[in-house]
C-alpha cells in the first residue's frame, strides 16, 4: 500500500499513506507508526470475521451475512482513520458501493468454486462405489 501511495502521488519519499494523511502527523515516521497500527487492526478485523465461517451450527447464508457485516463495520472506521477517503456522504456511499460490489463478486467466485469442488467430490464418491 505504501509503495502504491508513493508511486500514485509521485513522491520522492516512501509515504505510508496519502500525503494528506501524512501531513496530519509530526513526521513521516509517526505517520508510518500509526499506519502500521491501523494495518494490524485491519488484519485483526479480517482474522476475526473469517472465524465466523468456523461456526458449524450456522448456515452458509448466516455465516456470509455475519462476515460481511462484521468486516464492513470493522473496516469502515479503519478506512476513514487511514484517510482512504474523505468523510462525506458522497465518498462514504462510493466506498460502500465498491465494498459491497467487491464482496458480492468475491462471494460469487467462491460459491462457484465450491460448487465445482462438490461436483468433483460427488463424482469421486460415485466412482468409488462402482
Amino acid at each position: 500500500m505504501a509503495l502504491g501511495f508513493s508511486t500514485f502521488f509521485n513522491t520522492t519519499y516512501l509515504f505510508p499513506s496519502n500525503p494528506t494523511f501524512v501531513s496530519h502527523w509530526s513526521s513521516p515516521l509517526a505517520a508510518t507508526q500509526l499506519s502500521t497500527l491501523l494495518w494490524i487492526l485491519i488484519g485483526e478485523v479480517w482474522a476475526f470475521s473469517s472465524w465466523l465461517f468456523e461456526i458449524e451450527t450456522w448456515s452458509i447464508t448466516k455465516q456470509t451475512i455475519a462476515h460481511c457485516l462484521c468486516s464492513y463495520l470493522g473496516m469502515t472506521p479503519l478506512a476513514i482513520l487511514c484517510g482512504w477517503f474523505p468523510l462525506n456522504v458522497r465518498w462514504f456511499g462510493f466506498y460502500t458501493l465498491v465494498y459491497t460490489g467487491a464482496y458480492i463478486g468475491l462471494w460469487l467466485i467462491e460459491m462457484a468454486l465450491a460448487r465445482i469442488k462438490v461436483i468433483q467430490l460427488n463424482q469421486q464418491l460415485t466412482n468409488q462405489r462402482s
